[in-house]
């Protein structure tokens, strides 16, 4: 199935609206966990960072096959020739493509393992994904990948744009000394994972869409049942409050989220005092 099959006007309609409602959903989870209410753009960018930041480490190991492995930081137990080898290839200032691999030479990322199951286990159809440079895309015109909001510890990689031009003789052979080379192998594995994380957050947001998903957040008589508990008595100005306030889904989703009786109760009071003042 081509581009223009899977993302026809309605399907794109779909995907907008979905993605609006899962951007609140996380907006209100976060600020409930940390106190902290971030914009959308904020969670784009910090999302991006972190697909980048992996992307560049998934690059160094797999470039250090056969190298041994270090778990309290994470990173390759490398030598310093190797490193020195590594970065002198690595580095183009002529292209100019910096090696941002050198980061990585004391410590890989804290959250390694949770970054494994947000973008790896790369597979690319070339349906959704293809990789600016990568010989083997069937477009060329839509996908290139765009300039990720760098955060003050990441430098965005500087990637060459290749057109494609006639097949010629001279471009033939270039293109079978490129098969050969074990950076080009690198690049395209780098293309996969990429392709992965697009995949894995379609796989997220499919299955957001799906009633279970819906199901989830508590109904009114569930929620009622954890204000009793709290303590509020019934024919008090407290419960009147909470009457109005479980009537919203996602009231009930971050009360729900407290984990103590007293922080749900303390929760509601302070709703309660907050409408006082406004009457």
């Amino acid at each position: 199935m081509g581009e223009k099959e899977v993302w026809d006007a309605a399907n794109v309609k779909h995907f907008v609206d979905i993605c609006k409602e899962e951007v609140g959903r996380i907006l209100r989870i976060f600020a409930a966990k940390t106190g902290k209410k971030l914009t959308k753009t904020q969670f784009k960018n910090k999302w991006d960072n972190m697909k980048q930041f992996y992307t560049w480490f998934m690059e160094l190991k797999n470039a250090a096959i056969g190298l041994g492995w270090i778990d309290a930081t994470n990173t390759l137990d490398a030598s310093k020739e190797w490193w020195d080898e590594h970065l002198r290839k690595c580095n183009n200032p002529e292209k100019g493509i910096k090696c941002n691999h050198v980061r990585f030479r004391k410590r890989g990322p804290n959250q390694l393992h949770d970054f494994d199951i947000l973008f790896s286990n790369a597979h690319v159809t070339g349906v959704t994904t293809a990789c600016p440079g990568d010989l083997s895309s069937d477009d060329s015109g839509d996908d290139y990948i765009t300039g990720v909001e760098k955060d003050d510890d990441i430098d965005s990689p500087k990637l060459p744009l290749v057109k494609k031009g006639k097949e010629t003789k001279k471009r033939k052979i270039e293109q079978d000394k490129e098969e050969k080379s074990p950076f080009l192998r690198l690049y395209k594995t780098t293309c996969a994972e990429i392709g992965d994380a697009s995949n894995k957050i379609s796989d997220s947001v499919s299955s957001s869409s799906s009633p279970s998903s819906v199901n989830q957040i508590p109904t009114i008589a569930e929620v009622m049942k954890l204000v009793k508990e709290c303590g509020v008595k019934e024919k008090t100005a407290l419960m009147h409050t909470a009457t109005f306030l479980i009537v919203k889904p996602e009231f009930r989703e971050i009360f729900t989220l407290l984990e103590t009786k007293e922080g749900r109760l303390d929760l509601l009071e302070r709703e309660h005092e907050k409408q006082s003042r406004h009457m």
